[in-house]
């Protein structure tokens, strides 16, 4: 019985210490998907944070309206998925694991 109440606290504590890991990633993704954003200007034409322009949709609460496949699949190629747009997106030469932190910078996103 002790053996059993110990893997149930170890297996806790493992739970614990994961998810404050994941907290902790989460943080560093939304970090740099915030200075990616910026990086790219978005707020040229986006309402970001609640600042910015209004040529295109505003990405406060854009994870409300995509879903995340979406979201992704227009930050790989805005040019496929709006080809009739007059003020065109412009398609970023994304690194590995760019788009996720971008994604995990808009999910924080909230209008104000």
């Amino acid at each position: 019985m002790a053996q059993r109440t110990f893997l149930t606290l170890l297996a806790g504590v493992c739970v614990i210490s994961l998810s404050g890991y994941a907290a902790a990633q989460d943080a560093k993704a939304v970090a740099k998907g915030q200075e990616l954003a910026v990086k790219n200007h978005c707020s040229m034409c986006h309402i970001v944070a609640g600042k910015g322009g209004k040529i295109g949709k505003p990405l406060d609460e854009v994870t409300d309206r995509l879903d995340v496949a979406k979201i992704k699949e227009i930050l790989a190629d805005p040019l496929k998925e709006f080809p009739n747009e007059k003020v065109k997106m412009p398609k970023v030469a994304w690194q590995a694991g760019d788009i996720d932190a971008v994604v995990a910078y808009l999910q924080t996103l909230k209008a104000k």
